[in-house]
């Protein structure tokens, strides 16, 4: 039996147990120390071959190449192996109905289908239920769990369209692939070609191992290790594609622009600088850069040469120690969440700013009132600082609210009527009611409300956050944080674009 046709055995015993294909005459024990009659019937694996290769046969069509791959690319965990190669083998015989190159296109049509399924599925269910879906026990039947979605994620997330193309050589991650890419709503145009590419490198080098087979018994004993590289050097040829790619923006003098944090998840800012330049035809990428560590930006910096990077929660505080020079206002507020990075030569210059201070002004000002005289700011991240800083230029006296007791602080244990009377703005500067875990909120006594008190939410997914909707119920008026995002934004790219050229 030759390795494809064991392969083909192997592979369609572990998929397709329902076929019981076994056959083969019984044996008759020889002696009283022979096997009992219980174990008497045996395999024939060359019969089991020959019914399977005669089952291939009669039910290899293209719709049925189609439909096997877009199921192999959604929700299956198959192995595309056992439907590409047969059928390229089964294509190779002159006699054959099947045309090789179209087992290929109509292979890599149903991987285009199945990955548009998972795309569209991610972006309407969102990523709170596609994890509760991941830990169920369907999901761990079909292969898929949070930890595989989060490992593509973090993959989608360096490299977008990279992931998206490469991943579809990689069986552990085909599926999970597709998942990011809906939840980051990814252009659809770029999805479903970088896919096609992918799939259709990987589909043709599995579709010339079985059309090499064909009719050569030796085949993959004598040339394994020439098949091998062949494969290989394949797939090298598209990792090539995106190496020149790489190279050829870099000489076209593309400047890199990005976000460092952790957890990033769906961002904001990529989305938002993304389509800036786009609509404005500037010569610019930005990337996401999910760092543990705050010391990671060293290596970023060093390797992706970015003109400038916004910087989100945990590292505020952290990365100041990484700055050649603060902006007086960064100085004052005690937080950054822009760097401005220059170069000359091998000297390289990192200027530290707070916009997230210039956005919040802009979109709490036209809300305050002559009665809003005290605020309480829940949460002491960085954030929170730039928060304070604002408020306290715009003549309101600021106290912070935070789990524990600190000076000059209060707890949120500590809030009753009185001081909820008191403080008619109230800032959420925590990540609490955040997407996914919408169904959170800062535990102040919402009962005290009224139509005199002012709700922030820095949050901005969802629009309206629980801590907004209960603010909403007891008349208050309520902002969300997309204004201040956009404005922020607009004011990181005035910075990074003084002294530029495009």
């Amino acid at each position: 039996m030759t390795f494809f046709q064991k392969y083909i055995f192997i592979a369609l015993l572990a998929v397709l147990p329902a076929m019981s294909l076994y056959a083969g005459p019984e044996t008759v024990p020889s002696s009283a120390d022979s096997i009992p009659a219980a174990d008497t019937r045996s395999i024939d694996p060359e019969s089991i071959v020959s019914q399977v290769m005669h089952w291939y046969e009669n039910h290899m069509t293209y719709g049925a190449i189609t439909f096997l791959m877009a199921l192999e690319s959604s929700f299956l965990p198959i192995p595309s192996e056992i439907v590409i190669s047969p059928a390229a083998y089964i294509a190779s015989d002159p006699e054959s109905d099947l045309n090789f190159f179209l087992v290929i296109l109509f292979a890599t049509l149903g991987s285009l289908i199945g990955a548009l399924i998972i795309y569209g599925l991610s972006a309407w269910v969102g990523r709170k239920a596609l994890y509760k879906f991941a830990d169920s026990r369907l999901g761990s039947a079909l292969m898929i769990d949070s930890d595989k979605i989060r490992h593509a994620e973090n993959l989608f997330n360096k490299r977008s369209k990279t992931s998206v193309c490469v991943g579809r050589f990689i069986a552990g991650i085909r599926m999970a692939i597709s998942i990011p890419a809906g939840l980051a709503k990814m252009n659809l145009l770029h999805f479903m070609l970088f896919t096609f590419i992918g799939s259709a490198v990987y589909n043709t080098a599995m579709a010339l191992i079985g059309y090499l087979l064909h009719g050569q018994t030796d085949l993959i004993h004598k040339y394994s290790y020439e098949l091998s590289v062949a494969t290989l050097l394949i797939t090298l040829a598209a990792l090539l594609v995106f190496v020149a790619r790489y190279f050829l923006l870099r000489k076209k003098g593309v400047k890199t622009y990005g976000l460092i944090g952790y957890p990033l998840g769906h961002s904001f800012s990529k989305r938002y600088f993304s389509e800036k330049f786009k609509r404005e035809k500037t010569n610019a990428q930005y990337k996401l850069y999910e760092i543990e560590r705050v010391d990671d930006v060293k290596r970023i910096i060093s390797k992706e040469k970015p003109r400038g990077l916004n910087v989100t929660i945990p590292y505020k505080e952290q990365i100041m120690a990484y700055t050649d020079e603060l902006d007086e206002t960064a100085a004052q507020i005690g937080a950054v969440n822009v760097l401005k990075i220059s170069y000359t030569g091998r000297d390289i210059r990192i200027k530290g700013y707070n916009t997230d201070a210039i956005g919040f002004e802009a979109s709490i000002k036209p809300h305050l009132k002559p009665h809003h005289r005290q605020a309480l700011i829940l949460g002491t991240g960085g954030a929170s600082k730039a928060v304070e800083y604002v408020l306290q230029r715009l003549g309101l006296h600021t106290t912070y609210v935070s789990r524990t007791a600190k000076t000059g602080n209060l707890t949120y244990a500590s809030l009753d009527r009185e001081s909820m009377e008191a403080y008619t703005v109230i800032v959420n500067a925590t990540p609490l009611g955040t997407f996914p875990n919408t169904d959170t909120c800062p535990d102040i006594p919402y009962q005290w409300l009224g139509k005199n008190h002012l709700l922030f939410d820095l949050v901005y997914n969802p629009a309206e956050t629980l801590f907004l909707k209960k603010g909403k119920e007891h008349g208050c008026d309520t902002v969300n944080g997309s204004q201040m995002l956009v404005g922020q934004a607009e004011a990181a790219w005035s910075i990074w674009q003084e002294g530029e050229e495009y």
